[in-house]
């Protein structure tokens, strides 16, 4: 569980983001931006973010934080910890919920994250009590037994101050990989290199026969899908960030990414390919320093090892 403020720093949205991410802030300005309450009836406010492992889905929810300069809160459904469970080693996640709002109430909004959302669909009973309690968040309901952990009762104004503000200024976004329905829509690639050639992403229809009937029914009206990365996909993402990387440092690590932009596709690396080559380049650089090993070896050692020569990108 993380949160976080908004920062002026300069993000950098991926082509292959951009549409969704557009999507996403429109959203964002129609839900925190206009007073519910005064509507009448309920407003969903509860959107989901489909993706591959690694094309950036908690990274769109800073982002978007970012962009209407509110506080996000991410909390991953592997890290839940179930109400009056004080012995599961850890915090309870809904009173750190709770504050993380009654600490955001004062401001114009705020933004939930819930990473993982596909991982409490396992058939279990002890899933079955996750789901109602993080669909208690989805639905923007705070549950019941709140005040059922151990310690001080809670205050019924405290409680209805934060439910309140749940239901009127508050965004979720739910994130979740479904990684099979990813796996089955990549076909092997031409040759001796069994590679995965990325698919066009799936669409609603094709979610409908995957996608639970519980995540269907809360989102089918607002699902946004991130493509599967290309090598296009992770050439640009390179580009991105050797333009951040000081200049005796740009050379090696795009050397060193474009020797694994294939590597990155087959196994399918997301967002992490560029930490994966920025540390290989630290590593050759330190080798060189140490070793006097150079560094043109280094490189093609590494580029042979990948199974093809590297070739220099021009910025």
């Amino acid at each position: 569980m993380s949160e976080s403020q908004n920062t002026n720093d300069k993000i950098i949205i991926h082509p292959f983001q951009k549409p969704v991410y557009d999507r996403l802030c429109a959203i964002a300005r129609a839900v925190l931006n206009v007073n519910r309450s005064a509507i009448g009836i309920k407003v969903r406010t509860c959107f989901l973010l489909i993706g591959p492992s690694g094309c950036g889905k908690t990274f769109l929810a800073g982002a978007l934080a970012s962009e209407m300069q509110v506080p996000v809160l991410t909390v991953a459904v592997s890290d839940w910890i179930l109400l009056g469970s004080s012995n599961r080693g850890g915090t309870s996640t809904w009173p750190a919920v709770f504050d993380f709002i009654e600490r955001s109430k004062h401001l114009e909004g705020a933004i939930i994250f819930i990473d993982e959302l596909d991982k409490c669909h396992h058939e279990s009973n002890w899933n079955a009590f996750l789901r109602s309690e993080i669909y208690s968040l989805c639905d923007s309901r705070i549950p019941l037994a709140i005040n059922d952990l151990d310690g001080e009762k809670i205050p019924e104004q405290r409680i209805k101050a934060v439910k309140d503000f749940l239901q009127s200024k508050t965004m979720i976004l739910a994130g979740a990989a479904f990684q099979h329905i990813w796996d089955a829509r990549s076909r092997p690639s031409i040759g001796f290199v069994g590679s995965p050639v990325a698919d066009n992403p799936p669409e609603l229809p094709d979610l409908a026969k995957t996608l639970p009937r519980e995540l269907l029914n809360r989102f089918s009206s607002e699902i946004l899908i991130l493509p599967e990365l290309t090598e296009a996909d992770y050439r640009q993402m390179l580009e991105s960030a050797a333009n951040q990387v000081a200049d005796t440092w740009r050379e090696r690590f795009l050397n060193m990414g474009i020797s694994r932009i294939k590597q990155a596709v087959s196994h399918k690396k997301g967002a992490r390919f560029i930490e994966e080559v920025l540390l290989a380049a630290i590593i050759e650089e330190r080798a060189y320093l140490t070793c006097g090993i150079p560094s043109e070896e280094c490189s093609n050692n590494i580029a042979k090892h990948d199974g093809h020569e590297p070739e220099l990108l021009e910025l």
